[in-house]
Protein backbone atom coordinates (compact mmCIF):
# COMPACT_ATOMS: atom_id res chain seq x y z
CA UNK A 1 0.00 0.00 0.00
CA UNK A 2 1.17 3.53 -0.81
CA UNK A 3 1.58 5.80 2.23
CA UNK A 4 1.21 9.57 2.22
CA UNK A 5 2.23 11.78 5.18
CA UNK A 6 0.56 15.10 5.99
CA UNK A 7 0.33 17.60 8.83
CA UNK A 8 -2.63 16.40 10.84
CA UNK A 9 -4.84 15.65 12.52
CA UNK A 10 -7.79 15.17 10.19
CA UNK A 11 -9.51 18.41 9.32
CA UNK A 12 -6.40 20.52 8.75
CA UNK A 13 -6.06 22.45 5.53
CA UNK A 14 -3.19 20.06 4.73
CA UNK A 15 -5.57 17.12 5.18
CA UNK A 16 -7.96 18.76 2.70
CA UNK A 17 -5.11 19.13 0.21
CA UNK A 18 -3.94 15.54 0.83
CA UNK A 19 -7.41 14.25 -0.04
CA UNK A 20 -7.20 16.14 -3.36
CA UNK A 21 -3.58 15.22 -4.19
CA UNK A 22 -3.22 11.66 -2.90
CA UNK A 23 -2.56 9.00 -5.51
CA UNK A 24 -5.45 6.56 -5.69
CA UNK A 25 -5.40 3.96 -2.92
CA UNK A 26 -3.00 5.88 -0.70
CA UNK A 27 -3.11 5.47 3.05
CA UNK A 28 -3.08 8.97 4.56
CA UNK A 29 -1.02 9.15 7.73
CA UNK A 30 -1.25 12.30 9.87
CA UNK A 31 1.87 13.63 11.58
CA UNK A 32 2.08 16.14 14.42
CA UNK A 33 4.47 18.58 12.70
CA UNK A 34 5.71 19.57 9.26
CA UNK A 35 9.22 18.64 10.42
CA UNK A 36 8.06 15.04 11.01
CA UNK A 37 6.27 14.95 7.64
CA UNK A 38 9.40 15.97 5.73
CA UNK A 39 11.76 13.84 7.84
CA UNK A 40 9.54 10.80 7.37
CA UNK A 41 9.47 11.27 3.61
CA UNK A 42 13.22 11.86 3.41
CA UNK A 43 13.85 8.72 5.52
CA UNK A 44 11.68 6.58 3.24
CA UNK A 45 8.91 5.99 5.81
CA UNK A 46 6.35 6.96 3.19
CA UNK A 47 6.05 7.12 -0.58
CA UNK A 48 4.58 10.64 -0.65
CA UNK A 49 3.86 13.68 1.47
CA UNK A 50 1.68 16.73 1.12
CA UNK A 51 2.99 20.00 2.52
CA UNK A 52 2.14 23.67 2.31
CA UNK A 53 4.47 25.64 0.06
CA UNK A 54 3.07 29.20 0.10
CA UNK A 55 0.37 30.93 2.12
CA UNK A 56 -1.08 34.41 2.26
CA UNK A 57 1.31 34.95 5.20
CA UNK A 58 4.33 34.00 3.09
CA UNK A 59 6.37 30.99 2.03
CA UNK A 60 6.67 27.84 4.12
CA UNK A 61 10.42 27.80 4.67
CA UNK A 62 10.76 24.12 5.71
CA UNK A 63 9.06 22.91 2.53
CA UNK A 64 10.95 25.33 0.29
CA UNK A 65 14.27 24.34 1.87
CA UNK A 66 13.63 20.61 1.34
CA UNK A 67 12.85 21.30 -2.33
CA UNK A 68 15.75 23.72 -2.86
CA UNK A 69 18.22 21.30 -1.26
CA UNK A 70 17.05 18.52 -3.59
CA UNK A 71 15.76 16.27 -0.80
CA UNK A 72 12.24 16.11 -2.24
CA UNK A 73 10.59 16.58 -5.63
CA UNK A 74 7.28 18.27 -6.39
CA UNK A 75 4.84 16.10 -8.34
CA UNK A 76 1.67 18.22 -8.23
CA UNK A 77 0.16 21.36 -6.71
CA UNK A 78 -3.23 22.18 -5.24
CA UNK A 79 -4.50 25.50 -3.85
CA UNK A 80 -6.92 25.49 -0.92
CA UNK A 81 -9.04 28.51 -0.01
CA UNK A 82 -8.50 29.15 3.68
CA UNK A 83 -10.72 30.87 6.17
CA UNK A 84 -10.53 30.89 9.94
CA UNK A 85 -13.14 30.71 12.68
CA UNK A 86 -12.72 31.48 16.36
CA UNK A 87 -13.57 28.50 18.53
CA UNK A 88 -14.24 28.62 22.28
CA UNK A 89 -15.20 26.09 24.91
CA UNK A 90 -18.96 26.17 25.42
CA UNK A 91 -18.47 26.45 29.20
CA UNK A 92 -16.19 29.50 28.93
CA UNK A 93 -17.98 32.87 29.01
CA UNK A 94 -14.98 34.91 30.18
CA UNK A 95 -13.63 37.74 28.05
CA UNK A 96 -11.33 36.60 25.28
CA UNK A 97 -7.70 36.92 26.41
CA UNK A 98 -5.86 34.99 23.72
CA UNK A 99 -5.93 32.47 20.88
CA UNK A 100 -4.01 29.36 19.89
CA UNK A 101 -3.20 28.89 16.22
CA UNK A 102 -0.61 27.86 13.68
CA UNK A 103 1.91 30.66 13.10
CA UNK A 104 0.67 31.22 9.52
CA UNK A 105 -2.96 31.40 10.66
CA UNK A 106 -2.03 33.88 13.37
CA UNK A 107 -0.27 35.99 10.74
CA UNK A 108 -3.26 35.84 8.38
CA UNK A 109 -5.58 36.89 11.22
CA UNK A 110 -3.23 39.57 12.60
CA UNK A 111 -5.65 42.46 11.99
CA UNK A 112 -8.43 40.70 13.88
CA UNK A 113 -6.00 39.76 16.69
CA UNK A 114 -4.73 43.35 16.91
CA UNK A 115 -8.28 44.76 16.90
CA UNK A 116 -9.30 42.39 19.72
CA UNK A 117 -6.10 43.07 21.68
CA UNK A 118 -5.57 39.41 22.52
CA UNK A 119 -2.44 37.35 23.13
CA UNK A 120 -1.39 34.50 20.87
CA UNK A 121 0.27 31.13 21.35
CA UNK A 122 1.61 29.37 18.25
CA UNK A 123 0.86 25.66 17.97
CA UNK A 124 1.89 22.99 15.41
CA UNK A 125 -1.43 23.04 13.51
CA UNK A 126 -4.75 24.80 13.81
CA UNK A 127 -6.58 21.57 14.57
CA UNK A 128 -3.98 20.75 17.24
CA UNK A 129 -4.93 24.12 18.71
CA UNK A 130 -8.60 23.09 18.73
CA UNK A 131 -7.71 19.83 20.50
CA UNK A 132 -5.54 21.70 23.01
CA UNK A 133 -8.34 24.18 23.71
CA UNK A 134 -10.83 21.34 24.19
CA UNK A 135 -8.55 19.30 26.47
CA UNK A 136 -6.43 21.90 28.31
CA UNK A 137 -7.74 25.34 27.41
CA UNK A 138 -7.46 28.11 29.95
CA UNK A 139 -10.47 30.34 30.67
CA UNK A 140 -10.52 33.26 28.26
CA UNK A 141 -8.68 31.42 25.50
CA UNK A 142 -9.89 30.43 22.07
CA UNK A 143 -8.42 28.74 19.03
CA UNK A 144 -8.25 29.71 15.38
CA UNK A 145 -9.23 26.88 13.06
CA UNK A 146 -10.80 25.86 9.77
CA UNK A 147 -14.58 26.24 9.51
CA UNK A 148 -16.86 23.31 10.18
CA UNK A 149 -15.05 21.60 13.06
CA UNK A 150 -17.16 22.65 16.07
CA UNK A 151 -18.93 19.31 16.37
CA UNK A 152 -15.75 17.27 15.85
CA UNK A 153 -13.99 19.09 18.69
CA UNK A 154 -16.97 19.87 20.93
CA UNK A 155 -16.36 23.62 20.68
CA UNK A 156 -18.55 26.58 19.72
CA UNK A 157 -17.84 29.03 16.91
CA UNK A 158 -17.79 32.60 18.20
CA UNK A 159 -16.64 34.48 15.13
CA UNK A 160 -16.05 33.68 11.46
CA UNK A 161 -13.77 34.85 8.64
CA UNK A 162 -11.11 36.19 11.01
CA UNK A 163 -8.75 36.72 8.06
CA UNK A 164 -10.86 39.63 6.83
CA UNK A 165 -12.70 40.31 3.59
CA UNK A 166 -10.04 38.90 1.24
CA UNK A 167 -10.05 35.26 0.24
CA UNK A 168 -6.74 33.67 1.19
CA UNK A 169 -5.26 30.60 -0.46
CA UNK A 170 -2.51 28.24 0.55
CA UNK A 171 -0.60 26.34 -2.12
CA UNK A 172 0.09 22.71 -1.23
CA UNK A 173 2.39 20.31 -3.04
CA UNK A 174 2.53 16.56 -3.44
CA UNK A 175 6.10 15.48 -2.73
CA UNK A 176 8.20 12.36 -3.09
CA UNK A 177 11.73 11.68 -1.90
CA UNK A 178 14.23 12.83 -4.50
CA UNK A 179 14.99 10.02 -6.92
CA UNK A 180 12.38 7.66 -5.45
CA UNK A 181 10.36 5.69 -7.97
CA UNK A 182 6.73 6.57 -8.58
CA UNK A 183 4.38 3.98 -7.12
Amino acid sequence: MTTLLYLGPEGTFTHQAALALAPEGSLLEPMSSLELVLAGLEAGQAHYAVAALDSAAGPIILTRTAIDEGKVEVLAEHAVAVSFDLYRRSDDDTALAGVYGHEKALAQCCNWIRDKGVDTRPIASNTAGLAHLRDHGEPGWGAIGPPGLSESYGLKVCSQALEGPNTNHTLFVLLRRAGAPLT
